[in-house]
């Protein structure tokens, strides 16, 4: 007697990936939150004559912007299960390491939490996508 199979013909939705696309969410809008106070140049940021990175806070605001924007179209790629949005997700979450990593020195508590989070969405996609 044959066994019924399942194909899957798309991107399956399930509890990781519905995980890894409000975490990425989370940090895009943490992004989009840092990006708006260094535009405005808020005081909670700390700026030093001796940065490794020789970048000024208007700049790194932009970074983030443009960051927040491509890790929510990537979050909302995941959460609706379209297909691109697993690697895209972890592409844009590793390029947010690596951003965070260059900024941790202006606000090194809210990069490190930044960085967990892009590390658990890259956990999270990456379990998915060696289960597809």
């Amino acid at each position: 007697m044959a066994v019924p199979t399942t194909t899957r013909t798309g991107a399956s939705s399930t509890s990781w990936t519905l995980f890894a696309g409000v975490l990425i969410l989370i940090a895009g809008v943490m992004h989009l939150l840092t990006g708006i106070a260094a535009i405005a140049k808020r005081d909670v940021f700390v700026v030093d004559a001796d940065e490794i990175f020789r970048i000024n806070l208007t700049a790194w605001g932009w970074i983030h912007v443009v960051i927040a924007a491509l890790i929510i179209i990537a979050g909302i790629g995941i959460v609706t299960g379209k297909a691109w949005g697993y690697l895209t997700g972890i592409v844009f979450a590793a390029v947010s390491v690596l951003a965070n990593f260059a900024f941790a020195s202006m606000y090194p508590f809210w990069s490190l939490v930044i960085i967990a989070v892009d590390i658990l969405v890259i956990w999270a996609l990456a379990k998915q996508l060696a289960r597809d």
